[in-house]
């Protein structure tokens, strides 16, 4: 597997993951020690190397599980939808980086921008649970001008023609699970229309109902004659 000794993308298991460019560390959603599927050299990892920020796609157990623990063990900044707000201020998160869907904000010398995405989002607040603001992806654009798309949770929609577009992104992480977002089918689909070069999947496996495998991808992606390369290491593997 080619390695980018600049950039490393490490999948920490179901929706989980780390971007680490040059001495810049992004964890992409925060679900880390109650994570069944992230193997425990990671739980100290984490903190011992330290966050400079961490994204959130949505407000989803399975995606900030370990959220408040580790905004507040790393200091890193937690950036997600403006709307977060109060449940963020429930849990104990004082540097929260509000946006919205088409915002980017910086960090360091990368850009991270907002995009929509087709799942849901909600929390317990105030003793009952609430939809809050919206579900969000991320584009991630380095210093160095390369593009990581990173889907978050999501069915396939037409948006991602423009991200596409719009980005050029290189690598895209989907999801490809089903039941609870696309499977392998709608996400050869989505690879199409980003014209991504590596798709590094995620979101399955982690329990029965998420049936999608990194195999079932790939025979979609060749039935719609996409050359993109898959890219699917064992938790807590380098993909990239």
């Amino acid at each position: 597997m080619e390695h980018h000794d600049d950039l490393g993308i490490f999948w920490l298991g179901h929706g989980t993951f780390l971007v680490q460019h040059g001495a810049q560390r992004l964890l992409l959603d925060a679900w880390v020690e109650s994570n069944p599927a992230c193997p425990p050299a990671w739980h100290r990892r984490i903190r011992d190397d330290g966050l400079d920020a961490i994204l959130i796609t949505h407000t989803h157990e399975d995606h900030v599980g370990d959220l408040a623990a580790l905004a507040r063990d790393t200091g890193a900044p937690v950036l997600g939808q403006v709307d977060w707000a109060p449940y963020l201020q429930q849990i104990g998160i004082s540097n929260h980086v509000g946006f919205n869907r088409g915002g980017t904000v910086h960090i360091g010398a990368s850009a991270i921008t907002m995009t929509a995405a087709s799942h849901s989002t909600s929390a317990m607040l105030d003793g009952r649970r609430v939809t809050l603001g919206s579900e969000a992806g991320y584009v991630i654009t380095l210093a160095d001008g390369r593009t990581i798309y990173h889907a978050g949770d999501t069915a396939v929609s037409a948006e991602m023609q423009v991200i596409g577009e719009l980005y050029r992104p290189e690598i895209a992480i989907l999801p490809i699970g089903d039941h609870y977002t696309m499977g392998p089918r709608q996400a050869a689909f989505a690879a199409r229309l980003l014209g991504a070069r590596i798709i590094i999947p995620g979101h399955y496996g982690t329990f029965p109902l998420l049936h999608g495998t990194p195999a079932a991808l790939v025979e979609h992606l060749a039935a719609l004659g996409v050359a993109a390369e898959v890219r699917a290491p064992a938790p807590g593997g380098r993909a990239l």
